[in-house]
């Protein structure tokens, strides 16, 4: 299991959806922090990161009329550092 799931983490496009996902996370945390408590804008955070990273899979999939990855979206939930990490093993 614990292999099967570093295999499908592996590889150039997960470590850009890290990045993007990381990103994105880190504005939408701040920014929700401004106006909320830490817990809510931890929620908003991740909310938005799972939006987006489904928005993209959907556009993949009805638009470029590829498929649905999801170890896509799990690694833009998933920190850079580790996903980086899991590269080199």
């Amino acid at each position: 299991m614990k292999n099967k799931i570093i295999q499908k983490l592996k590889g150039s496009d997960k470590l850009l959806h890290s990045m993007v996902g990381n990103t994105i996370f880190v504005v939408a945390f701040i920014t929700a922090y401004l106006l909320y408590s830490l817990w809510a804008a931890l929620a908003m955070a991740i909310g938005v990161v799972l939006l987006v990273g489904i928005a993209k899979e959907l556009y993949d999939k009805y638009i470029k009329r590829t498929f649905i990855d999801w170890w896509d979206i799990v690694a833009s939930l998933t920190p850079y550092p580790l996903i980086k990490h899991i590269q080199k093993l």
